[in-house]
């Protein structure tokens, strides 16, 4: 081993030194810090007790502030009744409706603050403010009453009507105002509660129908009394006209003011509540309009030929605004109730007025002595044709009687008991099936009767001419040329004319008999005749054609002499009976022709221009 440089062997003894040195410092360190942990656990287990102990307090603290803030809302709750009793004591008049308004929306607000404290201490504050709130609810609802009641004065329907002006509705202005209160009655006070939500609503809702059905009813009210009164008073000896009765323009006000207030509903309430509020709205009106239905309907029974036509007039004006209403409201019922006595009032006049027909033919004591048209087949042309005014009506009640139950009364329990009908019927079809019925039932006892009064068979004819000719015109001048043309009835009606004019014409063929060529007995008369050349005839056959000329002439002047006696009221059958008879010019120019040379002229009456002046004579 080498021995260091004694240099080095003391730094390295320093070095040593200083090591133990620090060997004893990193002990004592040590020491320290084994000692300064055991310290540390022990502050902490001293300390953690205190930090739970402020976590505590702090949070006492803290639901100590909250209970304070809620005491000091309570209490401000609690003095809310103090606070709006003044503003809601005096009422919205006095204080100002925005100012009540909002002091009503303080009182709901706090009232449902308080009730969901649930504290035994807030009941009587509870009760208090509720007794208040149903005070503020109570003039509120008086307010909206008075609002509405503002522009709810009766209005005179016929000034609209005639005008063609819409009837009125609120303002936007008068509008804003109700539908503040509205939604104040309807949310804001019921908002405690659903069932109180909807109590609110209902109260809303039963105000507004009580203001303004009232309006609408007295609005409606003369038009109302008018219809019965016109009905009641009028002349019963006549038939009822189209128009005779005030009906279409009570219709026409019903229309105008209901829709007017479905409007006014529509911006008022809410979607779900419109229909509601309509209905009882317009209850009232309907009310009042079901009892005038019942009072013409029971005037109608008592005079149900001349005023079954009121009856169809009803049903097709009221079903018409029913419909246009039904379909802007979605209620499509409203008018079903009122109307059903007098629809089953119109459906019951189809038997009478055919019961009416035969009834009155069967009296008939006499025709015309000019064998014109009869009062009584005018009559029942002139009913026909005030059918035809109610076309819409009638053909949807005979869809519902059926196809020929019109020969049968009618019975409400039967048709109640009817469980279906056909619903792909045409209605007009079945209108001109019945007109048609009526019309051969009236002609048959036309041509019965005529052939009772009338003893001689062309008078009879003429007779039968004239009301046949009057039917046909009745039918192409009005509404029945559309509907019996659907149900081949004017083609019916053509077979009766040809009937009466071949009746008319037995006579005049008579005539033409005399005109036909003899028949030759010698064989030479037969191969002359054939030739073309004028006959040679025997003395037997010069006789026979002298007595057939004897007999045209007789005949001939009659039928002109009585042709000119008869009285066809209608140009236009004259005309017709005229080219008729006409037939016989022809015939007896080939007969004139044929024989006047080989008789004496006293025997030939005519020569061909002179019975064409004859014939044009009765033109």
């Amino acid at each position: 081993m080498a021995v260091l440089p004694e240099e080095e062997a003391a730094e390295v003894e320093v070095l040593n030194e200083r090591l133990k040195k620090m060997t004893g410092i990193t002990d004592k360190i040590s020491r320290s810090l084994t000692k300064l942990s055991g310290s540390a656990q022990q502050v902490e287990m001293s300390v953690q007790p205190i930090l739970k102990q402020t976590g505590s307090l702090t949070a006492l603290a803290g639901n100590i502030n909250s209970g304070i803030r809620e005491i000091d809302k309570t209490m401000k709750l609690l003095d809310l009744v103090k606070r709006e009793e003044n503003t809601i004591r005096k009422g919205p008049q006095v204080v100002g409706l925005p100012d009540y308004l909002n002091s009503v929306k303080c009182l709901s607000e706090g009232l449902a603050a308080l009730q969901s404290t649930g504290l035994k201490s807030a009941e009587k504050a509870v009760k208090e403010m509720t007794l208040l709130l149903k005070t503020g609810s109570v003039q509120l609802e008086d307010q909206f009453k008075k609002t509405l009641a503002q522009d709810s004065t009766p209005c005179e329907p016929l000034h609209f009507i005639t005008k063609k002006l819409p009837f009125p509705t609120f303002t936007p202005e008068k509008l804003k105002t109700i539908a503040v209160i509205n939604e104040f009655l309807s949310s804001t006070i019921g908002t405690t509660a659903t069932s109180q939500t909807q109590q609110a609503q209902s109260s809303a809702i039963n105000i507004y129908a009580d203001v303004r059905g009232t309006y609408i009813s007295s609005s409606l009210s003369s038009l109302s009394q008018g219809c019965v009164n016109t009905a009641t008073r009028r002349n019963t000896a006549v038939p009822y006209e189209k128009g005779d009765n005030g009906i279409s323009h009570y219709a026409q006000a019903l229309e105008g003011i209901f829709s007017a207030e479905y409007d006014n509903i529509q911006r008022l309430f809410k979607p779900n509540l419109w229909l509601k509020a309509y209905t009882q709205t317009t209850q009232q009106a309907l009310t009042v309009f079901s009892n005038t239905v019942r009072q013409l309907n029971k005037h109608i029974v008592s005079f149900m030929i001349t005023d079954c036509y009121l009856a169809f007039d009803v049903i097709e004006c009221v079903t018409a605004t029913a419909t246009r209403l039904g379909t802007k409201t979605g209620e499509k019922n409203e008018f079903v109730e009122a109307l059903k006595p007098i629809r089953q009032t119109a459906s019951a006049s189809f038997y009478e007025i055919l019961e009416d027909l035969k009834r009155k033919g069967n009296s008939m004591a006499s025709v015309p002595l000019d064998a014109t048209v009869s009062d009584y087949t005018q009559a029942n042309m002139a009913r026909l044709r005030r059918l035809t005014d109610y076309q819409t009506a009638v053909a949807g009640l005979l869809i519902s009687l059926g196809d020929k139950n019109w020969n049968s009364p009618y019975s409400p329990t039967l048709a109640a008991n009817q469980q279906s009908f056909d619903v792909g019927a045409d209605g007009n079809v079945l209108l001109a099936n019945y007109c048609m019925e009526c019309i051969d039932r009236m002609l048959e006892i036309i041509e019965a009767k005529g052939k009772m009064y009338i003893k001689k068979q062309q008078q009879c004819a003429v007779f039968m001419v004239n009301n046949v000719a009057y039917v046909e015109t009745s039918i192409k001048r009005g509404g029945l040329v559309g509907v019996l043309s659907l149900g081949g009835g004017i083609a019916k009606v053509e077979k009766w004319r040809k009937k009466a004019v071949e009746e008319y014409m037995v006579p005049w063929k008579e005539a033409a008999g005399y005109l036909l060529d003899m028949t030759y007995t010698s064989k030479a008369a037969i191969t002359v005749a054939a030739s073309g050349s004028k006959p040679s005839l025997t003395s037997k056959d010069k006789e026979a054609i002298k007595e057939k000329f004897k007999n045209f002439n007789t005949l001939f002047d009659t039928l002109i002499s009585q042709h000119k006696s008869y009285v066809f009221p209608d140009k236009e059958v004259k005309a017709m009976l005229f080219k008729e008879i006409t037939f016989i010019s022809p015939l007896y120019g080939r007969f004139w022709d044929k024989y006047h040379e080989v008789v004496k002229d006293k025997h030939v009456k005519y020569d061909v221009t002179a019975l064409q002046s004859v014939l044009a004579s009765c033109q």
